[in-house]
């Protein structure tokens, strides 16, 4: 039986199995929107085509510091790759499935530690980022704190990792949005008239 693509991320949140769901889910719903898309010749153009800012729809995903954009735009990008009639899932699947290379991860490491050096974390656009994600996430998740939790732990290992195809500028927000995301869970997140804060 084969590893599952999610042991190569190394991700510690609450267990195996929410590690399993959690990114079985992201890499599900990115193979189903990658099929729609390709579904149409007109579609499967657009996101490919340069407009006039020089990025591809692909591109501009792959600047998005979002988890399900970025998978989104690597099916997209392996799409050329799979076998007729081969499911996207499969393909993602088996793309996670080979460990990352140390090497370019470090690589990866470096470029976002030197730019931070420089810059400095990208803070404002990682809560704008996080608030995004918070939003997607209490309409789908009985136990935010929960959620973000393991967000937290999966953006923890994604913003390094080389086999997703993030931008310098979108790994930067990414591994900004860790501490972010811890301190959204940690965050009392209703406040009732009388002051007496309640979690």
């Amino acid at each position: 039986m084969g590893r599952s693509p999610l042991s190569a991320l190394e991700i510690d949140v609450d267990g195996p199995a929410e590690q399993q769901a959690l990114f079985s889910r992201l890499l599900c719903e990115a193979a189903q929107r990658a099929e729609q898309i390709l579904a149409s010749a007109v579609e499967a153009s657009r996101m490919r085509a340069v407009a006039d800012d020089g990025y591809s729809a692909i591109e501009r995903l792959e600047h998005s510091p979002l988890a399900d954009d970025q998978m989104l735009a690597l099916a997209l990008r392996l799409s050329d790759r799979r076998a007729p009639g081969e499911p996207m899932e499969a393909v993602l699947d088996r793309h996670f499935r080979v460990d990352a290379s140390p090497v370019a991860q470090e690589a990866q490491r470096r470029a976002v530690w030197r730019a931070i050096d420089a810059n400095g974390l990208p803070i404002e656009r990682a809560s704008h980022a996080v608030a995004n994600l918070e939003r997607r996430l209490a309409g789908r998740e009985g136990d935010l704190d929960r959620a973000l939790r393991r967000h937290a732990a999966l953006y923890s290992s994604l913003w390094c990792d080389p086999r997703i195809g993030a931008s310098a500028s979108a790994r930067r927000v990414m591994l900004a949005m860790v501490s972010l995301l811890h301190e959204r869970e940690a965050t009392p997140r209703f406040v009732p008239r009388g002051g007496r804060r309640t979690i």
